[in-house]
């Protein structure tokens, strides 16, 4: 496809309004919920605004059931210098920023992968949201990438810059002064200014869509309206009992000044008539009904977010197996992110392969890669070590130690036990000898 700026103009004017539409998500995860600017306020009342960050705990939750072990490479074709390069390249950056596109992933429903050749010539790679990418696909089944795009700024520095992304160029402008001012008309197009292009060496388009699910929406998408009623509820509550603690007193049969009500407070005692009478007004609440309320709406919250509530009364004792089958449908959600996930760092590993060909020559195929995920839970080494002894007879060593949480990289872990090996035989063969 030949890239004009009136096809990037398209794009950039689809970004702006992607943005707007977005920045929702990032602001309910930051803890800026509708409550704080819609809450209905009352005069002379209290009118305190309680927030409850469903979004951040939820998300924070899930990437780390999914993410919070390192993710396992392992070849099907035994090749162990490609698993070697994606360990000594890659494993010193690759976990905080899978945990990263996947969080970015879930807050906006999909996020993208900058693949790129740092300052050292080493292959990298950053993570952009919709609010400051956008890619421009084909239409097709495959969904390839035609074209890409960044949009940053720099420290201290009021331009606004846009990196286009083709499949061998990098493109550089800069937007005019209408794309900062006047970002909410999105419809009418900004100003660019041609600065400069340089080659990339990938071959392809260097932006990876990551998205949350297969209809791209934020993780918590279909629970805002749970999160701002919680939130509501909770903050007329608490105003209802702040607003209660200012009782009226009510003196029947009897007239008091100004004067001897002030004397009143300060002395502690009232006087009145006979037949006068002295009490507080107060208002009854149907905590009841307000505490069922608040529990279903919570319960509801944590069932359509398939999340397992951890501050209910659960068994010191519970085994591994029983807290799995608890976390079943969050299991199932995780499964289709992780396939999500599975295919973002294949293209990751393709790009990474195209880079180890051009600097060093080798040639690996990134299909022959297997991306092994270890849910991040406790774990019940003993039952696990029965299975793998069960199991060494019918499975490859380096397959069964993918089991093992504690292991990041199963090859390596392969070769040192070999190693091993290797010396306490030559070590029992010098003794033997000497003898």
């Amino acid at each position: 496809m030949q890239v004009t700026e009136q096809i990037i103009l398209e794009c950039l004017n689809e970004l702006q309004s992607t943005a707007i539409a977005k920045q929702k998500y990032a602001d309910y995860y930051n803890g800026n919920h509708s409550i704080l600017k819609n809450y209905a306020m009352q005069e002379s009342r209290s009118n305190q605004k309680l927030l409850f960050n469903f979004p951040r705990k939820f998300i924070d939750n899930e990437v780390g059931y999914l993410l919070g072990k390192p993710v396992n490479y392992v070849s099907k074709s035994d090749q162990d210098e490609a698993i070697h390069n994606i360990d000594v390249q890659m494993s010193h950056w690759d976990k905080e920023h899978n945990l990263q596109l996947r969080k970015q992933s879930e807050i906006f429903g999909e996020s993208f992968e900058l693949n790129y050749i740092d300052s050292d010539g080493q292959f990298s790679a950053t993570v952009l949201s919709p609010v400051n990418a956008y890619v421009l696909e084909d239409g097709t089944a495959e969904r390839n990438v035609l074209l890409g795009l960044h949009k940053f700024t720099r420290r201290f520095d009021k331009q606004v810059y846009l990196d286009v992304y083709t499949d061998h160029e990098i493109l550089h402008y800069t937007i005019g002064s209408y794309d900062k001012q006047n970002q909410s008309k999105p419809n009418q197009s900004p100003e660019l200014k041609y600065i400069g292009k340089h080659n990339h060496i990938f071959g392809r388009v260097p932006l990876i869509s990551c998205p949350a699910n297969t209809e791209r929406k934020s993780g918590f998408h279909d629970v805002i309206s749970l999160f701002d009623a919680y939130n509501a509820l909770n903050s007329d509550l608490v105003n209802e009992i702040a607003d209660h603690r200012n009782a009226y007193l009510v003196i029947e049969n009897a007239k008091l000044e100004a004067d001897d009500l002030l004397n009143m407070k300060k002395m502690g005692i009232i006087q009145v008539p006979a037949g006068g009478k002295v009490s507080w007004l107060t208002k009854e609440i149907n905590d009841s009904f307000v505490k069922n309320e608040l529990d279903n709406i919570e319960r509801k919250i944590f069932d359509m977010m398939d999340q397992v509530n951890f501050n209910e009364n659960w068994a010191s004792n519970t085994s591994s197996l029983a807290l799995r089958n608890k976390l079943l449908n969050l299991e199932n959600r995780v499964a289709m992110r992780e396939a999500l996930m599975e295919k973002a760092i294949k293209q990751r590993l393709r790009n990474f392969f195209t880079f180890l060909h051009i600097k060093e020559g080798v040639q690996y195929d990134y299909r022959d890669i297997a991306v092994k995920f270890t849910r991040n839970l406790p774990t019940d080494l003993v039952g696990m070590a029965d299975v793998i002894v069960k199991l060494k007879e019918v499975v490859s060593q380096e397959t069964l130690l993918t089991l093992l949480p504690f292991v990041e990289n199963p090859k390596l872990e392969f070769n040192k036990f070999h190693s091993e090996q290797q010396r306490l035989v030559g070590t029992d063969k010098e003794v033997s000898d000497a003898e």
